[in-house]
């Protein structure tokens, strides 16, 4: 065998085992995201929310919470009902369940609505991220950005701060 032959062959090893290498660094690439993803899916947060008993005008409102996901570290919540608006705070550890909160009553809505709604509904996990369950649970990048332009949109500007969801200080 010549140097030539040799070579040639010393090359086709070398590529040859550099394609096996990256194959199966692929496979373990793609092993490590699905963990990722069922990690995610066991840890992000899913509050239900019922609503419960009637609604007096200016007094606080009544709701049933439960957590079929991972703990939910910290969470706003703003409901319009009738033709008022509540809002509160929430935690919830890992698989809770039913537990009967208040929400307190901010100011009165703009229109009348039959039905209890829920306006916005954030939560935030343990690793610090935070999903917005009004909009199918997809997950908020900025939240303290995101919940400002809730709050404009709804008219609620310094009436309501959620600050375990945006991470600032209590005023």
């Amino acid at each position: 065998m010549s140097s030539a032959q040799l070579l040639v062959l010393l090359v086709a090893v070398t590529a040859g085992l550099s394609l096996w290498s990256a194959f199966f660094a692929t496979r373990a690439d793609w092993a490590a995201r699905r963990a990722i993803k069922r990690w995610d899916a066991a840890s992000k947060p899913v509050p239900n929310i019922v609503f419960t008993g009637q609604v007096s005008s200016g007094q606080a409102i009544e709701l049933e919470v439960e957590n079929l996901g991972g703990t939910l570290a910290a969470g706003g919540i703003i409901v319009h009902a009738s033709d008022e608006l509540y809002a509160g705070e929430l935690t919830l550890p890992e698989h809770a369940p039913p537990r009967r909160i208040s929400l307190r009553f901010v100011v009165k809505a703009w229109k009348r609505q039959l039905e209890p709604q829920c306006l916005v509904l954030v939560a935030r996990d343990v690793n610090g991220r935070c999903w917005d369950y009004v909009d199918g649970g997809r997950q908020v990048k900025n939240p303290r950005r995101w919940l400002s332009s809730r709050l404009r949109e709804l008219r609620m500007q310094g009436m309501v701060d959620f600050p375990g969801v945006t991470g600032k200080e209590k005023r």
